[in-house]
């Protein structure tokens, strides 16, 4: 690799990860773009200059409609029918259309900032789960015939004897069969200080063992344990639909 590619490999490697940091945010840049656009529009329709101001609008249009307009043309096809989405639109077009384009160019960027507001909510919310996920750890050292092994969670069945070194972090629920320990249950039940665990206490998947190696049975299948039933009810929420979109798709089933 001769030595005049090197900028070239770096600068584009800045670039994505400048792009990294915008694309999460980009909805809401453009929405506010468009909500200066908006204001600069309506500044030159009060100056008397209309082109410009018609102009200006109409680009407000598109960078800030851009996004929900995307996602109301794919749902209505995956659908077969109209969503909110186009809806919203068709009015701020139409406003436009009949020459309230001050008006259409406002309904456009209020959807605008709620879309963005709900993208930033999710993808926040996707973050979070992320990371909830990779506190549970993946693999666990079993005990089988006096012989430790190191295996995926997937693999640990009912009944199977597992070690836990300090340290590290509870791979499924299980039950102490020997030595004693503190746990660190915070991520479970946000304790700040340890508890003291020994034998016949029970322990939880991705909490962490602080200070003593022990060795405990597995009760809990790994999908069935506590944590995981936290992971499922977060995602559950994060799919159920909010009181006010279940009831404009009943006002749409009514119409």
């Amino acid at each position: 690799m001769s030595t005049e590619s090197l900028p070239l490999m770096k600068q584009k490697e800045e670039n994505l990860t400048v792009w990294g940091k915008i694309e999460p945010h980009l909805e809401l840049i453009l929405a506010v773009i468009s909500g200066a656009l908006i204001l600069s529009a309506w500044i030159l329709d009060q100056s008397g200059l209309e082109t410009w101001s018609v102009s200006l609008y109409i680009t407000a249009f598109v960078i800030g409609g851009f996004f929900k307009a995307k996602e109301g043309i794919e749902e209505s096809i995956a659908d077969r029918e109209l969503n909110v989405e186009m809806l919203m639109v068709f009015a701020a077009v139409g406003s436009g259309i009949i020459g309230y384009w001050t008006e259409g160019a406002i309904l456009i960027f209020i959807f605008a900032v709620s879309g963005a507001l709900e993208t930033y909510t999710m993808n926040r919310s996707h973050k979070e789960i992320s990371a909830l996920m990779d506190i549970q750890p993946q693999q666990a050292l079993r005990i089988h015939n006096g012989v430790e092994e190191t295996v995926h969670v997937s693999e640990l069945g009912i009944g199977d004897i597992i070690r836990i070194k300090p340290g590290e972090r509870v791979p499924a629920d299980a039950e102490i069969v020997s030595g004693e320990t503190t746990i660190d249950q915070a991520a479970i039940t946000g304790e700040s200080i340890p508890v003291e665990k020994q034998y016949g206490d029970e322990i939880y998947a991705g909490t962490v063992n602080v200070k003593g190696s022990i060795t405990a049975k597995i009760t809990k299948h790994a999908s069935e344990t506590l944590f995981q039933k936290i992971i499922n009810l977060v995602q559950s929420a994060q799919s159920e639909k909010s009181p006010s979109q279940q009831f404009i798709e009943r006002l749409k089933a009514n119409m």
